[in-house]
This record gives C-alpha cells, structure tokens and sequence, in this order.
C-alpha cells in the first residue's frame, strides 16, 4: 500500500513539475501585441520611414541585418537575438537555438539568460566565445557627439556592427532595458534605424540619436554599469565546439 501511495506521489509530483515548467515556458513566450510609437520615434515600415532609409548617408549595414534578421524567440532572448543576427550577418551559422554552444554555454547558459536576460558585458563575453571581435563602450564614457560619429563611421562601412543597450522608458515605451542593432543613419535627420528584435511590440524605427543616447545614460540595475553599445568589428577564430 505505502508503495503504491509513494508512486502515486512520484508521479504527481513529476507531473505537477512538467506543468509548472511548462507555465513558465508559456509566459516567456513573446505574443502579438503591437505597441504605438511614441511621439518623434518613425516607423521603418511607414512612407516617411521608408523614404529616410532610401536617402540615409550610412546604411552599408541594413542589407546584411535585414536579410539575417530574426525576432527574439523568447522575453528575454533580445541579445541572443541580436547577437545571432550579427553573427549571422558576418557568415556564422548561428541561430538562437543554436547560440548557446562550447565556450558560449560556459560563458552564461541558455536558462540564466531565459530566466534574466543578460547585460552589455555579457554579451560581448558570448560573441568572443563565436570567435567575434568586440569592444564595449559605456554610456559614462563617450558623449553624444562622440556617439554620433561612430554611428556615422560605423555605419557607412559594412561587415561591422553596432548593437546598442538601452532604457526602453526614456524613449517613451514601456520600462525594460532592452538590446538591438543599428542598421542605418541619417544625418540630416540626426534619426537611427534601430532593428528591434521584439517585433511582437514595436517595428523597425527610427529613433532620434540625442535620445537613443540618453537612453544609453541610464544604470543596468543587474550590472551596476551603464548601459551603452557593443561594436563588433569582424571574426577573429573559428568558434569553440
């Protein structure tokens, strides 16, 4: 008898498991839910947004992105998203079911990062484990001016890329702190087209750069350090098995 209420309770108790994972799993799932643009911020999908990538002086790396791109697949997945798309773009074969491999997984694992994201530094950490070439500039150390003409360099040359981490709540959405890349800029405009990866929330925009910087300027709460950018230059080595 004690037996069969022990395997009883066994069984209950794996089922009750797989279900709450699974639960937990749902709710991390991204859903469908389109959110207005703030005032000043430009659709990329939209005439006026189309018309600024077409007349944009530095947007050598829109095709790559645009034709690696993938919405995160998870809440929280905005840098892996982000991070496979640049691999991608540079020739990796990366997915972000395939992200976290070899010195990647040892670096930070796929359930840290599904359970609480990841900051700027860990970031760059899991694009030198693909082997990437990686520097991490904090908002604390660089200006706006000295922003805006690495976005102009940057971005004027292809086969390098800029991903930015910043406060979503200053750009006027939604408070979370969030990573995607920059795919081109206009000048004249003085706008970034930021490819946002939580296509379930917000399209392609173009963002006012004074403003994307502010939004740089603000304090990761996991990290302690401010939020800022990643410019990766290339591949150096062949990723760890």
């Amino acid at each position: 008898m004690l037996k069969k209420i022990l395997a009883i309770v066994g069984t209950t108790t794996v089922l009750l498991a797989v279900g709450f994972t699974g639960y937990v799993w749902w709710l991390l799932q991204p859903r469908p839910e389109p959110r207005p643009l703030p005032a000043g911020i430009i659709s990329a999908t939209t005439p006026d947004g189309q018309a600024l990538l077409v007349g944009a002086e530095a947007s050598a790396d829109y095709p790559l992105l645009a034709g690696s791109f993938e919405p995160q697949s998870l809440k929280s997945f905005c840098g892996v998203a982000s991070g496979a798309m640049v691999l991608s773009a540079l020739g990796r074969d990366v997915t972000q079911g395939s992200f976290f491999t070899g010195d990647a997984r040892r670096m930070r694992s796929r359930l840290r990062v599904t359970l609480g994201g990841m900051t700027l530094t860990d970031l760059a950490e899991l694009l030198r484990a693909h082997g990437a070439r990686v520097s991490i500039h904090h908002a604390d150390a660089f200006t706006v001016e000295q922003f805006r003409a690495v976005v102009s360099q940057n971005l004027s040359r292809p086969d390098d890329f800029l991903l930015v981490n910043y406060q979503r709540e200053v750009l006027g959405q939604k408070r979370v702190g969030h990573i995607s890349p920059l795919a081109a800029y206009d000048r004249d405009a003085d706008l970034v087209l930021v490819m946002d990866t939580a296509s379930h929330h917000y399209p392609h925009s173009w963002v006012p750069l004074e403003r994307l910087h502010a939004a740089m300027a603000t304090t990761d709460s996991t990290s302690g350090e401010k939020r800022g950018y990643l410019e990766v230059t290339g591949l150096e080595e062949p990723p760890h098995p």
